[in-house]
């Protein structure tokens, strides 16, 4: 990766706002954060309900860890770690980052961190979900030895069975 260490910052107030503005002028609404009707792009009505879905999301799903990703100081996307509710020991890990940061082994080094994390919160298997038209995600999942999935035309699943840290 070109540029400096990828630091994983709890997604808090102050971050949040920092984490807006990289989403505005780095990623589409849909990449990023649920649908919201109307026009494309990111309108008053979608950077309201970014900041909602963020504020709102803790109370809904206390157990979720979500993170922004910090690179040389700058919030450059987020990540999450979600328990699955019906798969003790299962956590699912959510990642976005901006088109700028993209393709520069940012998200291999970012995975390793979140397994870390997820080990640190019990984890013992981790699943993902992403698109067969993101071939950089599958690439990262698969350099952790996730055994993957497609389902249907769009989705692939990976899954990751954890060691325990030495």
């Amino acid at each position: 990766m070109t540029g400096g260490a990828v630091e994983l910052r709890r997604l808090d107030e102050d971050l949040l706002g920092a984490l807006l503005e990289t989403a505005v002028r780095d990623a589409e609404p849909a990449e990023v954060m649920p649908p919201v009707a109307g026009p494309p792009g990111w309108t008053r009505q979608r950077r309201e309900a970014f900041l909602r879905f963020h504020r709102e999301r803790p109370r809904a799903r206390p157990k979720e860890r979500v993170f922004a990703v910090v690179v040389d100081g700058a919030v450059v996307g987020a990540a999450r770690l979600d328990p699955v509710a019906d798969e003790p020991g299962a956590v699912e890990i959510g990642v976005w980052l901006g088109r700028s940061v993209r393709g520069r082994g940012l998200a291999s080094l970012l995975l390793e961190e979140l397994v870390e994390q997820a080990r640190g919160m019990g984890a013992r298997h981790l699943v993902a979900s992403t698109t067969v038209s993101n071939p950089a995600a599958r690439r990262a999942l698969a350099s952790l030895g996730a055994d993957m999935t497609q389902i249907g035309d769009t989705t692939v699943t990976a899954h990751l069975l954890l060691t325990p840290a030495a």
